[in-house]
């Protein structure tokens, strides 16, 4: 950003430029939008699919896996002689203590109400809503918007439509006035914008994009995959119940011996 757009030297050219800096903006967070919603709806739609004919094989081995874990910490403790009281009271203490730090910490703030505030203003004023209709409801829906702390400067300016409150000074703003409040504007919509990004990037590394791709493959093909997927979930569920149940003779041995 050019030094010179905080000195009372901005001319027209500056806001000019940034106007079309926030046209472009606003292009790449919808073009953004749209790709990242159909994308994770059929991301969703084929991890449905994936769950519903593998998904209790799956739920079955979770079950397993945790009542092996359980019977290997049992296992290892009996052996061991261990005295976990001591432990396990510092573990729930340290919890408390985590909890209550989260607690404390996830009291909600709204670090941009002074700009959503400014922005409502600055409608105001270049708008007229007590005449106007549609500027009435445009104002009541921006204000409803602004109220709810979770709603960032971005989320607003996406749902202000582009046209005067964009493009106009207010009589109250001189050029350099408005080309703070417009990179104010700027600097919310390169956020927005790279948090999207983010976002699509996140999908893209998503377990369920893999399926995904498979599925993209055909019909057959993701029909044979998923049998494929069944026959690999029971043969490791098989292994699980082996061991399972070598963990149970296990822990019978040991506890019978104990009462001897």
């Amino acid at each position: 950003m050019n030094n010179s757009a905080y000195t009372s030297e901005i001319t027209q050219a500056n806001v000019d430029a940034i106007l079309t800096q926030l046209q472009q903006l606003r292009q790449q967070i919808t073009a953004a939008r749209e790709a990242i919603v159909p994308l994770s709806a059929n991301l969703a739609e084929t991890y449905n699919e994936f769950q519903a004919v593998v998904g209790e094989l799956r739920r079955q081995s979770m079950r397993l896996q945790a009542e092996i874990a359980t019977l290997r910490i049992q296992i290892d403790r009996f052996l061991n002689d261990e005295d976990d009281t001591f432990n396990q009271d510092e573990r729930n203490d340290n919890l408390l203590y985590a909890t209550q730090e989260e607690t404390t910490d996830s009291t909600l703030q709204d670090p941009e109400a002074v700009e959503k505030d400014m922005l409502l203003e600055h409608i105001f004023r270049v708008l007229d809503p007590d005449i106007n209709y549609e500027d009435a409801e445009l104002l009541a829906h921006l204000q409803g918007v602004c109220s709810d702390r979770t709603t960032s400067l971005a989320d607003v300016l996406e749902e202000l439509p582009w046209g005067l409150v964009w493009t106009t000074r207010s009589l109250q703003e001189n050029l350099a006035q408005q080309y703070r409040r417009l990179a104010i504007w700027e600097q919310a919509l390169k956020r927005q914008s790279e948090n999207l990004n983010q976002a699509t990037e996140r999908l893209h590394k998503d377990q369920r994009y893999g399926l995904w791709q498979q599925r993209q493959k055909g019909a057959d093909y993701w029909h044979n995959f998923l049998n494929q997927c069944v026959e690999q979930q029971q043969d490791q569920n098989y292994e699980l119940e082996a061991e399972l149940n070598r963990l149970r003779e296990e822990w019978a041995r040991i506890t019978s011996a104990n009462k001897l």
